[in-house]
């Protein structure tokens, strides 16, 4: 559950940057890839650990679900900007 209200924030915060024109394509994008590697780092270092000292889920499942969120973000962005200049013609 927290995961999906993650990826609604996300889609909707971006979302609102690009259909209000509050920040400019550059910069959302940015602040989404820092954004998008903190979450991996945070899951990453934190990572919790089975009894044999391995960690429970894989690093490259994390990184696809970092990169998962990056997309979301961007098609948030994306339907955003599409949607500005439609209300601008």
């Amino acid at each position: 559950m927290a995961g999906y209200l993650i990826a609604v924030v996300a889609f909707a915060l971006a979302f609102v940057l690009g259909a209000t024109g509050a920040g400019r394509s550059r910069m959302v994008f940015g602040a989404g890839a820092v954004l998008a590697v903190g979450w991996f780092a945070a899951l990453a270092v934190g990572q919790p650990q089975n009894d044999g000292g391995r960690a429970i889920l894989p690093l490259w499942l994390v990184a696809g679900l970092a990169g998962l969120l990056y997309v979301i973000w961007c098609g948030g962005l994306w339907l955003g900007l599409r949607l500005r200049k439609a209300r601008a013609q």
